[in-house]
């Protein structure tokens, strides 16, 4: 029988691979090459905490990865690639849920700022799964849509009719919210490390609202924080440097400030299941239990934006079921009189998330 190794926060793959596996559950950060070695690991389902390399898994007999995650910057490719391990993640698995907060983050700013979005301008950095649904959202809302992709522009990528393509420059002069959605990228002819600096952030509007949910490394910290009072912007960040030894300050300055949980709504993490359990059949020829996972997914009731009169009621449906406030008083308030118990409560807060369903569609 075959030994699979699955990250106990990877949401019914126990249940849905027993008794086709033998299943061993383990905690993201704390797996070991000496614990795969001794379990004789043939499998590994993993999410974002556990780094995949050659010191995780050299002299081990592990001929499949798979990560629930959209995000791979966990992931040694060049390695995997040499010793011929086959690796595939789970993309867009969470993405309405990123485009989610996406939208309650602008609808707070909205509110608070007294501001009609039909006047304003939405830069997204990154027209990936996760961009698109975000630009569909924002045209619902009645936000005029401007993209930053360069890959897909030097592809003569055919961008939609409601958008406008601006380099990175002038859409961060021009727009009103700024949003950013692409992978952290260190090498290559479109790197991503640190793509959004000071002199990018020097360039947004007083009052503007950026946001930043796609991964840590993209955005300088330090750039933020000079400019915050300056500029008065309004920061809705769950992504961090450093993760879990994430920058206090700068969470303490943030009207929005969550433990990376963007994308960590039950929806998501189930469509990841799914994608890993197809992979499974797919590789073995093991056909899993796909009755745990598809029943839950079909208990979410959601609604489109043009169902609700008015921003209030629209955020109040989406914090009704994603709680987002009670994340942020959560993440704000919690212990972080040292850097080791910072880091654990930021681990905690994710590791013991509560079940939060999506609620909007697109449509």
């Amino acid at each position: 029988m075959l030994n699979v190794f699955v990250d106990r926060n990877i949401n019914l793959m126990k249940e849905s691979l027993e008794p086709f596996a033998n299943v061993v559950l383990f905690n993201g950060r704390e797996l070991s090459n000496h614990d795969l070695i001794v379990g004789n690991a043939d499998i590994l389902f993993t999410r974002s905490q556990t780094k995949i390399d050659e010191s995780l898994l050299k002299n081990t007999k592990v001929k499949l990865i798979a990560t629930a995650t959209t995000g791979t910057d966990h992931i040694d490719d060049e390695y995997l690639n040499n010793v011929r391990i086959p690796f595939y993640d789970a993309g867009g698995c969470n993405s309405n849920s990123v485009a989610e907060f996406v939208v309650f983050s602008i609808l707070k700013w909205a509110l608070e700022k007294r501001i009609n979005l039909s006047e304003k301008k939405i830069g997204i950095i990154g027209f990936g799964r996760i961009g698109k649904l975000v630009a569909r959202y924002s045209s619902l809302l009645g936000l005029a849509i401007f993209v930053n992709d360069p890959p897909l522009f030097t592809s003569n990528y055919n961008f939609p009719a409601d958008t406008s393509y601006l380099n990175l420059e002038d859409l961060f002069a021009e727009c009103d919210i700024i949003t950013n959605h692409v992978p952290l990228i260190f090498s290559g002819k479109h790197p991503t490390f640190n793509l959004i600096g000071c002199e990018l952030v020097k360039l947004m509007k007083p009052d503007a609202l950026f946001i930043h949910h796609s991964r840590g490394g993209v955005v300088d910290d330090s750039s933020l924080l000079t400019q915050k009072n300056e500029k008065k912007l309004y920061l809705s960040i769950d992504v961090w440097n450093n993760e879990p030894d994430f920058n206090v300050e700068l969470a303490y300055n943030c009207e929005i400030a969550t433990p990376h949980i963007s994308g960590y709504s039950y929806d998501g993490k189930l469509n990841g299941t799914l994608t890993l359990l197809k992979i499974f059949e797919s590789f073995t020829g093991i056909t899993p239990n796909f009755n745990f996972v598809l029943s839950e997914i079909s208990k979410t009731t959601r609604k489109g934006i043009a169902n609700f009169n008015s921003y209030g009621d629209l955020i109040d449906f989406i914090n009704g079921s994603r709680k987002f406030t009670e994340d942020i008083l959560n993440f704000k308030n919690m212990d972080c009189s040292s850097t080791g118990i910072k880091s654990k409560n930021f681990d905690l807060l994710r590791k013991n998330y509560p079940l939060r369903r999506e609620c909007l569609s697109a449509s």
